[in-house]
């Protein structure tokens, strides 16, 4: 094996591990190669995307695109989790992506259905916000 080959196996398993770390939040190109870069790692941003397509292509992490100017977002996933079946909520303070399986979105949703005609897209529909943890750290610091 030459050691090109090493290296860029190396620089996989980087971005593979920060996904991992980050897999409860919507992580972009850009802050995988800030990281990568605090860590010694240095990894060009089309590297990063070369990478990210591999591993879209095996089914270990999922890109969203929220709006056409934004940069892709991208999530670290287990090949089993079926996120085609619920929302999710995403922090705008902290980052954190919450699976939301909740009976009365759904309900929701089936209504959309039934008297709208209209199916929403579970895998890219995401509710902004912040999470309860954010909030009460809100809280604390006013309070404190």
């Amino acid at each position: 094996m030459n050691q090109g080959a090493g290296y860029k196996t190396k620089q996989r398993q980087a971005i593979l591990d920060y996904l991992m770390e980050n897999k409860e939040k919507h992580v972009t190109a850009a802050s995988i190669s800030e990281h990568l870069a605090l860590d010694g790692t240095r990894v060009g941003t089309t590297t990063i995307y070369r990478h990210l397509d591999k591993l879209l292509e095996q089914g270990l992490v999922r890109k969203y695109t929220v709006d056409g100017t934004t940069s892709a977002c991208f999530q670290f996933t287990d090949k089993d989790e079926q996120c085609r079946e619920h929302f999710h909520l995403k922090c705008e303070k902290c980052g954190k992506l919450i699976h939301l399986n909740c009976s009365r979105v759904k309900a929701l949703c089936d209504h959309i259905f039934d008297e709208h005609g209209f199916e929403m897209d579970f895998f890219r529909t995401v509710f902004y916000g912040v999470c309860g943890d954010c909030r009460n750290h809100q809280t604390e610091e006013t309070e404190g």
